[in-house]
């Protein structure tokens, strides 16, 4: 398994590359990321596997996040938009 890093863009926006990582993997590492994720912040997910488009926003959604966007970046690779700006 890769190792995750995730990239602080600003005060309260960051962002992890999870290319390469197969289902259900990104679905099991995001859970963790989102328990680390600080207030009133945004978590951004570039993944390239489909089902993840899916099983992310999914998880998110069930543990009170909200995914402002999945945007198909490339062919086989998108961006999964997760903020925690309304999460108690």
């Amino acid at each position: 398994m890769k190792e995750l890093k995730a990239v602080k863009v600003n005060d309260n926006h960051y962002q992890v590359d999870m290319r390469g990582w197969m289902c259900p993997y990104p679905k099991y590492a995001v859970a963790t990321l989102l328990e680390k994720l600080p207030p009133a912040s945004c978590l951004d997910l570039l993944v390239d596997c489909p089902s993840a488009t899916k099983d992310v926003p999914d998880l998110a959604k069930n543990q009170g996040y909200d995914v402002q966007k999945v945007e198909l970046l490339t062919e086989g690779e998108w961006l999964i938009c997760i903020s925690n700006l309304n999460h108690s």
